[in-house]
């Protein structure tokens, strides 16, 4: 039996007969060093040469946990397209409407009172200019991050 054969199933460095010697990244330890000194090294050596430790639970991860993950990830993107595609027609409907309030007021307040009109599409140019300056620095803003 070779000093690679001796290693114990989880992989702890085990003490064999005769010189120390560096087996597959393993160290082999002499007979005649104490076990504190032996169970000191090991504990160093484990933590060194072992790279980073995973989670245990990733060892219990399975295809089948991962088809599920994945599946979960095409519903979500599903949903976020056709609530994408809904929220497109309430747009369209806000935007009708405001043209139809529009028209409504042009027809209805031109042949009667032109100054009210004037009045009145001043405050919708300066709402309307004031939602489009807000939305552009926002996404000036955005952009810089």
């Amino acid at each position: 039996m070779t000093a690679a054969e001796k290693r114990s199933e989880d992989n702890e460095i085990v003490p064999s007969k005769g010189n120390s010697e560096k087996v597959e990244n393993q160290v082999v330890l002499p007979d005649d060093m104490p076990k504190e000194v032996q169970q000191t090294i090991r504990m160093m050596m484990a933590s060194s040469m072992g790279g980073p430790r995973q989670h245990p639970l990733f060892e219990k991860f399975t295809d089948d946990h991962i088809h599920k993950y994945l599946d979960y990830i095409q519903k979500d993107d599903d949903s976020e397209f056709s609530l994408r595609s809904s929220n497109r027609w309430f747009y369209l409907l806000y935007t009708v409407l405001g043209l139809g309030f529009f028209s409504f007021l042009v027809i209805y307040l031109l042949p009667k009172d032109k100054a009210l009109l004037d009045e009145i599409l001043k405050l919708l140019v300066t709402f309307v200019g004031g939602l489009g300056s807000g939305y552009g620095l926002k996404v000036f803003k955005d952009m810089k991050k």
